[in-house]
């Protein structure tokens, strides 16, 4: 990893624009303590700022590491934050998901010596499978292309980490908020607290988990009086306001009767 302090004396256009080690692109994302990745080697700069401040990254969610972590676990992390970077890929879902699989499979994926010698590899397929899992079409070829890894050794990743991580086929109304939820919100607490009513009425819940989802968060933004329609929401969760609507409307008699009980 870069040192900061190496980076901080730059020039001011150098800082702004390019890599300190191959003169690549960086790549700044939006929001405060924020790191910047070289999108040609993936050199990652923590705590970036505008006004050319540094602080201590403070990632959120899933792909976020504290005092509680082991190191392993921020390698794993760190690498994860590299490789979705240099894919482009957004945050939310393929990202958080990812990082999700890692923490709530650490004890089977770090147990294999296989994963753990070639973790951008291992990281690579995990992403693919991800990608592979929300349907979106981006060959395990063309991956490989961008990150200039060898597609075998990927491939035989993917085989170990299919069987470590047991990924669902059958997405849950959970996955479904987290795959669609990012085009209206990057409020973490908001999706948090939408997840925690998802699970709190768990079996008390039947129907498409699309639908679910979006009701779920449609009930949450009426909570906390948050200016996002029905209709708008439909339309990131690919279904009509009205489904919207007539959902959240039997979470809300489904939750007021649970608290009842």
């Amino acid at each position: 990893m870069y040192s900061i302090n190496a980076f901080f004396h730059e020039t001011s256009e150098a800082r702004k624009l390019k890599c300190p080690e191959c003169h690549g692109s960086l790549i700044f994302p939006n929001g405060e303590y924020r790191e910047v990745v070289c999108s040609r080697c993936g050199l990652v700069i923590h705590g970036y700022q505008d006004n050319q401040g540094f602080n201590e990254w403070t990632p959120e969610w899933h792909s976020n590491w504290n005092n509680k972590d082991s190191g392993t676990m921020m390698k794993w992390l760190t690498e994860l934050r590299i490789v979705t970077c240099q894919l482009h890929l957004p945050d939310f879902p393929y990202r958080e998901e990812a990082a999700r699989v890692i923490r709530k499979k650490s004890d089977q994926i770090f147990r294999s010596q296989m994963l753990c010698k070639n973790k951008k590899e291992a990281v690579t397929a995990l992403v693919f499978l991800i990608l592979r899992q929300y349907g979106e079409a981006r060959s395990l070829k063309e991956i490989c292309e961008t990150l200039s890894l060898d597609i075998s050794l990927v491939m035989k990743h993917s085989w170990v980490l299919r069987k470590a991580t047991e990924l669902k086929k059958i997405y849950s109304p959970s996955d479904h908020l987290r795959y669609n939820v990012w085009k209206l919100t990057r409020n973490i607490e908001l999706i948090k607290r939408t997840e925690n009513l998802l699970k709190r009425l768990g079996n008390k819940l039947s129907g498409n988990p699309i639908s679910l989802a979006a009701g779920a968060f449609y009930h949450i933004c009426k909570i906390k009086e948050l200016k996002l329609s029905k209709d708008e929401i439909g339309k990131a969760f690919h279904i009509s306001g009205r489904t919207v609507y007539s959902n959240e409307k039997r979470i809300n008699e489904i939750a007021s009767l649970t608290k009842l009980q």
